[in-house]
């Protein structure tokens, strides 16, 4: 979808003068996608659940419906959500649990369970975030619940073409073609931006402190 947001960067984060609420009146709308992901992320035996959020801070409200990309142009939805003063974060579905914030975004193009790849006895999560940019350049980051907070493991950088689809249904990514795949029982993954590395290579992580 973003590889054909070949538009230059627009500052419009400062329009203050403006409505910052768009209705269904100025801009087309839609239900927006949150995922979820189940698994033991804490390592007490016990499956959890992390759920994807969409918060507006100037409305201090859950965003439901959202400015349409289909139907709009991108820099209109890219503002729509900065206006909306967006903010996405993940949760788990236990009281008093740490949650990771990762700012202003459309939402997450993945959100997977790895599985248990440090051997610490909990699992992984590797994501790549749907910011309100123009780049097609992007990341994965790789995160384990540590000491009852989120530790990022690694980052590794993508392009988002690994997200196009030509169905008229948003699917449910379940790897993250030719960065982050599973090969029979080992996740193998490839940097983007390093060059020199032709063929992906197995996830190795180390523990979190």
């Amino acid at each position: 979808m973003r590889a054909l947001r070949l538009i230059a960067i627009i500052l419009f984060v400062g329009c203050s003068s403006e409505d910052n609420r768009l209705t269904d009146k100025n801009i087309h709308l839609h239900k927006l996608t949150k995922l979820y992901v189940t698994g033991d992320f804490d390592g007490d035996s016990k499956e959890d659940t992390i759920y994807q959020h969409n918060f507006s801070k100037l409305f201090n409200t859950e965003i439901d419906s959202s400015a349409d990309p289909f139907y709009n142009a991108w820099d209109t939805v890219a503002k729509w959500f900065y206006n909306q003063q967006s903010d996405v974060y993940l949760t788990i579905n236990k009281s008093n649990q740490d949650s990771l914030h990762l700012g202003t975004a459309q939402g997450l193009y993945c959100l997977l369970n790895i599985g248990d790849n440090n051997s610490d006895g909990k699992d992984e999560i590797a994501f790549v975030v749907d910011y309100c940019d123009f780049s097609n350049l992007n990341s994965c980051n790789i995160y384990s619940f540590c000491n009852n907070k989120w530790a990022n493991l690694l980052q590794f950088d993508i392009h988002e073409d690994a997200f196009i689809f030509s169905s008229g249904t948003t699917p449910t990514f379940k790897n993250i073609k030719g960065y982050l795949e599973r090969q029979d029982k080992h996740w193998i993954f490839k940097d983007y931006n390093k060059q020199g590395e032709s063929q992906m290579k197995q996830l190795r992580l180390t523990k979190c402190r």
